[in-house]
Parts: structure tokens; sequence; C-alpha cells
């Protein structure tokens, strides 16, 4: 069921904050379904503290298996953020015949991140970019990429608690990586956004 905080944020800022909800696998609603433009956020955590034997692992994949058949079942994209797992969350992924995802917060290397790109998958990355982030954003094609900060949590100091308005240092970081203006990449990455989460055109 949508929170009381969430649906009033929503429709305080419509056509700006939209409901994207996390699914428990004790928990979940049939109401509000019109709201929400996509199913996560989901994904695996295969760091040691959460996954520590094959066991915990393969448990947390027949997890995941059914978050994405229920976003195939309502024809939703899926928001993905996988730990240590990337490249098992997008070959999972891949399996299921997802087509519509997006990998936010994406750590992995960028051979692993063009098997998503393959795929037609999207990615999207923090404010906060080190070297390897540069890498990945430099290989990932900017059709395939769509802009994020995560807020309140990992913003550029991490003693100052992120905002949405911190998107433009990501825009930014993109465009210079790139080598171009930061207009085209807020441009293209708003088009891969609409194209990502349709039901945000309507």
């Amino acid at each position: 069921m949508m929170t009381p905080s969430l649906n009033t944020t929503s429709h305080v800022y419509p056509g700006f904050v939209f409901p994207c909800f996390g699914i428990h696998p004790l928990q979940g609603s049939g109401q509000d379904l019109d709201d929400i433009v996509a199913v996560g956020e989901i994904g695996l955590d295969f760091t040691p503290w959460f996954a520590n034997t094959t066991q915990e692992r393969d448990e947390q994949i027949k997890v995941f298996i059914k978050k994405l058949e229920i976003s195939k079942d309502l024809n939703l994209p899926v928001n993905v953020h996988s730990r240590s797992a990337a490249k098992v969350a997008i070959a999972t992924m891949k399996e299921l015949g997802i087509r519509q995802a997006l990998l936010h917060n994406f750590a992995r290397k960028p051979l692993v991140a063009m098997e998503g790109v393959q795929a037609g998958f999207f990615f999207s990355f923090l404010p906060v970019v080190n070297k390897n982030e540069q890498s990945k954003m430099n290989q990932i094609p900017l059709e395939h990429i769509c802009l994020e900060t995560d807020s309140p949590a990992l913003g550029t100091d991490k003693h100052v608690r992120n905002e949405a308005g911190n998107i433009m240092i990501c825009c930014d970081h993109i465009a210079k990586v790139k080598g171009i203006s930061p207009e085209v990449v807020m441009e293209v990455t708003t088009q891969n956004a609409l194209r990502l989460f349709s039901k945000l055109k309507t």
C-alpha cells in the first residue's frame, strides 16, 4: 500500500515526483498500482555479511526471480541495485526476458556493464565519481545512462545530506568524462528515462 508521505509528496509535485516501490517477499498490496512507474529497488546482495554461502545466494536469487516475475506481470520496469552480484543479476534478468531495467548505483566493471548494455538495460551513477566510475561512464553509451542522486544518502560529502538537486553534479561529471555539453547529457538522459519509465509519459 502506498505510504501517506509518498502519496502526499507525489501529489504535491505532480509530474516531478513519482512512486517507485521495493517489494519485500512477505509484503505487498494490489492497491495504487496505477500510480506506480516501476518495481524497485530490488536486487541481490552477495556481500559476505548477507550471503556467505551458496545456499544463501541461491535463496536471494529465488526471491529476486519472484520480484522480476511480478514486474513482468505488471508490465513495469525494474530498478535494480546489486552488491557484488551485478553479473548474476544481469544474467538472471536476461534469462527471464526482462527488457526494461535500470541498474542504479552501478559499481561493477565496464565489462559487466556491457553485458547489460547488450540486453538494452540502463545504468545510473552517483554524484560521487571516482576513476572506476569514470571508466564505466566513458564506455557505456549515453543512450543507456540515466541520472540519479540516491538522496538522501551517498552525496559528495559524507557529512552533508545528499539532495535531489545534486543531480546536476552527476550530469556535469558525465558531460566532462564524455567530452560533451551538460545540455546534451540532460536531453539524452531525459529521453532515456522516458523510454525506460514509459508511464511517465502519461
